[in-house]
């Protein structure tokens, strides 16, 4: 049985905090916006947790623009992927992985359009074997079917066991705990939430997860 590794997207392989940043510079500029504009955006956006059809119908009362909520909301997923990077040393972990016979996936919270931009502009779309993501699925992590789905999608059996490697406590790591998998908690410099069950391991960046894998192979 292939050994299973499945990785968060925003936040873990791609600069997605990065890239809103970007993108909030020239959302304030293209609106003309005023002083204090992209200071709320970043605050209102919550490292992307708050769900983009409330944040854009607050964008849209609070700045009184004539663009529909939904108007706002299908321009930002055309333009989001135009900020996003990832690292090469990302890719390079991939391509090792894989040389090294893991099955690898990216399960991911998303709108489909926006999701799979991102994987296809960053070139993590040829580097792993497949995808899951909750637009397409009707589902979301912290849902089991959603970790199924990905280990699916690239030839492995969730039931077989694996890894689960992102950043987002609860929908990552406790729901790939509860899925039945390891974990790997991708820090970003944070404190690992008091009262929550622990990860398997701890990485400030999602290269050094590439270590960690290697061990438990």
């Amino acid at each position: 049985m292939a050994r299973l590794a499945l990785f968060d997207l925003d936040n873990t392989l791609v600069e997605r905090s990065a890239a809103f940043a970007s993108w909030t510079t020239e959302f304030v500029a293209a609106h003309d916006l005023p002083p204090g504009a992209a200071a709320w955006l970043l605050t209102r956006d919550a490292d992307g947790a708050t769900p983009r059809n409330r944040f854009f119908t607050e964008v849209r009362d609070r700045f009184r623009l004539q663009e529909p909520m939904q108007e706002l909301w299908r321009s930002y997923r055309r333009s989001l992927p135009e900020h996003i990077t990832v690292r090469p040393g990302v890719l390079a972990m991939l391509a090792d992985l894989r040389h090294r016979g893991w099955r690898l996936a990216v399960a991911t919270n998303g709108r489909p359009d926006n999701q799979l931009a991102k994987l296809h502009r960053t070139g993590l779309a040829a580097a792993v074997d497949g995808w899951a993501i909750s637009g397409e699925l009707g589902v979301r992590k912290p849902d089991r079917a959603l970790f199924a789905a990905a280990a699916e999608a690239c030839g492995a059996d969730l039931a077989a066991g694996g890894w689960m490697t992102g950043d987002n406590p609860e929908h990552d790591i406790a729901g790939a705990h509860a899925a039945g998998l390891h974990t790997i908690w991708i820090s970003r410099g944070r404190t690992w939430p008091a009262g929550r069950p622990s990860p398997d391991h701890t990485c400030a960046a999602v290269e050094a997860a590439a270590a960690v894998l290697r061990g438990a192979a």
